[in-house]
C-alpha cells in the first residue's frame, strides 16, 4: 500500500510538472516571469517536505533556468532605458546652455538697436515739422533778446547824462577808512616760548617726608609753567604722599620704585634709573634735573635752567660739618663758560679724585640726550643711566661723563656763577638764624 501510494504521488507530481512545463513562454512579460519564478520556488518547496532529491534537483534546474531568464530580458530593457535618460539630460544641458548664452547677450543688441531707432526717427519724414518748429522759436528769441539789449543802453545813457558830478571824499571819510584795524603780524606779537623744566625728585616714606616735599613744591609752584614735577617713591605710592602731591597746585607724575633691597645708595639709584627710562618712554623734550627734597633751592635756579641748551651747571653750598662753615662745590666761569672747578677734594681727604666734581643738585641737561643720541652726535648703544658704583661723588661725575667729554660742553649759570642758589638744609638753617655769618666764611677751595 505504502508503494502504491509514493508511486500514484510520484506520478502526480510528474504530470504536474509536465503540466506547469506547457505555460513556460520566453516571451519578456514581467508578469509571466514572476508567476514562473513563484511557481519554481514553490515547487522547491513542496519537494524540500517531501525529501524526494531526485525531484528536488530537477525543481533547483527550473528555477534556475527561470531566473536566468528573467536576467537575460531585462538587461537590454535597463540599457536601452539607460541610453534615452541620458541623450535626453545631454539635451537639455545643451538648450539651457544655449539659452542663458542669448540671455546674456540681449542687452548689448538691445541698446544698439534702440540707438538705432532713435537716429532713424530724427530723418523720418514726419519728424521735419518739428524741427523747423524749434527753429523758429529760437530765432524768435534771439530776435527778444536784441531789442531788450538795446532798450536797456538806451536807458542807462539817459540816466548817464541826467545824474549830477559826483562830490570828492571828504577827509573825515578818508581818515575813516584808513583807519581801518590791519591784521597783526605772527612775528610781531610778544609771545614767549619757554623750554619744559622736568624735576625729579627722589622720597621715601618717613617722619620728615611731609616738610621737606611741601617746601619744594611750594618753591616749584612759584616757577613759570610749563614744568613737570616726576616724583619716584619707594617701595609703594603712599597715601601720604599721593595727598602732598595732589594739593601742591604743581603737574606731576608719581613713579614707583620696587627694588627689594634694604641699601640707601641702591634705592636711590633704582628710583633715578626709573625716572630715566619714563622719560625714555615717553620721549619727554625739556631740561631735566635731579632736585634733593632736603636742598634748600631759589624759584630763579629754575629760570636759569632754561637757558641751558645741552648741559648746565652752578655752584652748590654744602656744609663740612663744622658749626656754620660751609664750602662751595661746583663750577668757576668767565662768563658762561667754565674755566675750573670749586671743589672738597681736599677736606675730604679719603674722596677719589673725579673728572667733574659736582653733585646731582648742581647741574642739569637736555633730555633729548637720554633718547636722541644721533641729534647730540653721541653713540646709539651708549646708555645713560646711573650706576650703583662709587662713592664719594664718583657716581655723579660718571653719570656726567656720559653726557659731556670736556668742560666746553658745560655752560656755567648765572653769569659768572657768581650767585648761590642752592644750599643743603644745615646751611639753610643757619643761614636763617644768622644770616650774615653763612655767607661771609664760606670758604672758596
Amino acid at each position: 500500500m505504502v508503494s502504491s501510494r509514493r508511486n500514484t504521488g510520484g506520478i502526480q507530481r510528474d504530470g504536474s510538472v509536465r503540466d506547469w512545463s506547457e505555460f513556460v513562454d520566453p516571451s519578456p512579460s514581467p508578469k509571466l516571469l514572476y508567476s514562473q519564478s513563484y511557481v519554481a520556488m514553490r515547487g522547491l518547496l513542496s519537494s524540500l517536505v517531501s525529501m524526494d532529491f531526485a525531484l528536488l534537483s530537477s525543481r533547483l534546474k527550473s528555477a534556475w533556468a527561470a531566473i536566468l531568464s528573467q536576467r537575460h530580458t531585462r538587461s537590454p530593457e535597463r540599457s536601452k532605458s539607460r541610453g534615452l535618460s541620458c541623450k535626453r539630460l545631454a539635451f537639455h544641458l545643451f538648450v539651457c546652455f544655449m539659452v542663458g548664452i542669448f540671455i546674456g547677450f540681449m542687452p548689448f543688441f538691445s541698446v544698439d538697436v534702440s540707438q538705432k531707432i532713435v537716429s532713424e526717427n530724427g530723418r523720418l519724414p514726419f519728424d521735419e515739422g518739428a524741427v523747423d518748429r524749434g527753429m523758429v522759436d529760437g530765432k524768435v528769441k534771439e530776435l527778444e533778446t536784441i531789442v531788450v539789449e538795446k532798450e536797456v543802453d538806451i536807458i542807462d545813457e539817459s540816466e548817464v547824462e541826467e545824474s549830477p558830478p559826483v562830490p570828492a571824499m571828504l577827509d573825515d571819510e578818508a581818515d575813516f577808512v584808513e583807519s581801518a584795524p590791519a591784521i597783526p603780524d605772527i612775528n610781531d606779537l610778544d609771545i614767549t616760548v619757554r623750554k619744559l623744566l622736568i624735576i625729579v625728585t627722589i622720597t621715601t616714606v618717613r617722619p620728615q617726608q611731609a616738610y621737606y616735599l611741601n617746601r619744594l613744591a611750594h618753591v616749584l609752584k612759584t616757577v613759570q609753567s610749563p614744568l613737570l614735577w616726576l616724583v619716584v617713591e619707594w617701595p609703594d605710592q603712599s597715601f601720604q604722599t599721593a595727598e602732598i602731591l595732589r594739593s601742591s597746585g604743581v603737574m606731576y607724575r608719581h613713579l614707583i620704585c620696587r627694588k627689594n633691597t634694604t641699601s640707601v645708595r641702591k634705592i636711590a639709584v633704582c628710583q633715578r634709573n626709573t625716572a630715566i627710562y619714563h622719560i625714555k618712554k615717553h620721549r619727554l623734550d625739556g631740561i631735566m634735573h635731579f632736585a634733593d627734597e632736603e636742598r634748600s633751592y631759589m624759584s630763579d635756579v629754575f629760570e636759569e635752567m632754561r637757558k641751558i641748551r645741552r648741559f648746565g651747571a652752578w655752584p652748590v653750598a654744602i656744609h663740612t660739618g663744622i658749626k656754620y662753615r660751609v664750602v662751595l662745590e661746583g663750577p668757576i666761569c668767565k662768563g658762561n663758560r667754565v674755566t675750573g672747578w670749586n671743589t672738597i677734594q681736599n677736606i675730604q681727604k679719603k674722596s677719589a679724585v673725579r673728572r667733574f666734581p659736582v653733585g646731582f643738585s648742581g647741574f642739569a641737561f637736555n633730555s633729548t640726550m637720554l633718547w636722541d643720541p644721533e641729534r647730540w652726535n653721541r653713540p646709539p648703544m651708549d646708555s645713560v643711566i646711573v650706576h650703583s658704583g662709587g662713592r664719594g661723588g664718583l657716581q655723579e661725575s660718571r653719570f656726567i661723563e656720559k653726557l659731556v667729554k670736556h668742560e666746553r660742553q658745560i655752560e656755567g649759570l648765572p653769569e659768572d656763577c657768581n650767585r648761590v642758589m642752592v644750599a643743603m638744609r644745615l646751611l639753610s638753617d643757619a643761614l636763617l638764624n644768622k644770616p650774615h655769618t653763612g655767607l661771609h666764611e664760606v670758604a672758596v677751595v
